[in-house]
């Protein structure tokens, strides 16, 4: 079990896994360690970690995984809460991504709105009113 009490830590796959790293960092926050590089230059794993959220990104290997972008979109949604939906969506399009859903008041008092980033990843970001 990972420190925060929980063995589940998805894995991105992505086509440029340097650029994805680059933008989760700016984005997010998110702090990276144990980066595996291969002798081609491609990213085999790389633990990010922002607001007690952890997820791994690797560059798409033939026969191992298949980015979004390969697959024509994703069926999986990544829902995340943090403060400021705002900042965070504004970052997230000035770094590249694209709206999907504007961010909204839910009667649960979330304020959400749904992004893809640049690598074909979907994103809902939410903060508590």
């Amino acid at each position: 079990m990972n420190r925060e009490g929980s063995n589940l830590i998805p894995m991105l796959a992505v086509d440029h896994g340097e650029k994805a790293i680059e933008f989760y960092k700016k984005v997010f926050g998110a702090h990276e360690s144990n980066k595996m590089v291969n002798d081609m230059g491609k990213i085999e794993h790389c633990e990010l970690e922002f607001k007690g959220t952890r997820i791994m990104v690797a560059d798409e290997f033939p026969g191992h995984n298949h980015a979004a972008k390969s697959l024509g979109g994703t069926p999986v949604i990544l829902y995340v809460k943090m403060e400021n939906v705002e900042v965070l969506v504004d970052k997230a399009v000035n770094s590249g991504a694209v709206i999907l859903r504007p961010i909204q008041e839910l009667p649960n008092g979330e304020r959400i709105g749904k992004i893809q980033d640049p690598f074909g990843h979907v994103w809902m970001l939410a903060s508590q009113q």
